[in-house]
């Protein structure tokens, strides 16, 4: 994976890799972090969108056929965080079906991780099936099928999740998945700076929720207000990882070299560089620097 730069999910009629007319990869978007950890840390969290939730507050999702029973080990001993267990015990019951979910959970974010998503889709799907009103089971799922880019579905899932939760942060991938699938510009910014100003939330999650803003608003011509968006979240980045920090520098630079200020892409790509070595960006400086 290439760690310097922003999020930007493939449209359908767009292959990750394919040069836009821009000459700029356009890449898949970014897996979310610890995926082994559905819900429970303090840390963790094409055309239109899906519709919303019928009258009965029941969403597309909720309304499927149900899936195939996966087989499951019986002696499988799940490797969660103890505050995850105790939530599924505590919610779905009786004794046995809390222990499929709990082992679905666990099998089923691993083979995502893995990148084994067929998989890891069939038992996360058995898990919604068994305990369809449990926020960290929509939120698996939501993470699994944006791995597996299934950008529809996984909006469904990761919309399901924050209205079941109340929580923001997972609205960096729900912003990606509208983006994917063609949301407005101004609903999809709306979500991710949701995420950007919980100032309880991740760090990192707060950067990736702001490139994908300004990644929605420079698509949109509003190349400004990106850079605006990228530069207020700059006191955020300095408490999150290199990575994040990496990408929010990278993309920073390429909208400052479009906006015709090559002197501001060049202090970022100083600050990427003072993050570690990388030959494309310290080139791309040189070239700047000779004004190429």
């Amino acid at each position: 994976m290439d760690r310097r730069r922003p999020a930007r999910p493939a449209r359908p009629s767009r292959r990750a890799e394919e040069p836009d007319e821009r000459g700029t990869r356009r890449r898949g978007p970014e897996t979310p972090a610890a995926p082994r950890e559905p819900i429970g840390r303090e840390r963790a969290g094409g055309a239109a969108p899906p519709r919303r939730g019928s009258a009965r507050g029941r969403s597309e999702g909720d309304r499927q056929a149900a899936p195939e029973r996966p087989e499951l080990p019986a002696d499988h001993r799940a490797d969660l965080p103890a505050p995850v267990r105790k939530e599924v015990e505590r919610r779905v019951a009786p004794r046995g079906r809390a222990r499929d979910v709990i082992a679905c959970l666990d099998l089923g974010s691993a083979a995502s991780e893995a990148g084994e998503h067929a998989e890891a889709l069939r038992l996360l799907r058995w898990a919604k099936h068994l305990a369809p009103r449990l926020a960290l089971v929509r939120e698996a799922l939501g993470i699994a099928l944006y791995r597996a880019e299934e950008y529809r579905a996984a909006l469904t899932e990761l919309q399901a999740y924050r209205r079941l939760a109340g929580r923001t942060d997972q609205n960096h991938l729900v912003a990606d998945c509208l983006r994917a699938t063609g949301g407005g510009a101004d609903e999809t910014v709306a979500v991710a700076t949701d995420l950007v100003e919980d100032e309880a939330a991740d760090p990192e999650r707060r950067i990736e929720a702001a490139i994908v803003a300004a990644a929605v608003l420079e698509e949109s011509g509003r190349r400004r207000r990106a850079r605006s968006v990228l530069a207020g979240v700059d006191a955020v980045a300095a408490r999150a990882g290199d990575e994040a920090r990496a990408r929010r520098h990278w993309f920073a630079a390429e909208l400052a070299e479009r906006d015709g200020e090559p002197g501001a892409a060049r202090a970022e790509l100083d600050a990427l560089l003072a993050l570690g070595p990388d030959d494309e960006a310290a080139t791309w400086r040189e070239r700047l620097s000779r004004g190429v």
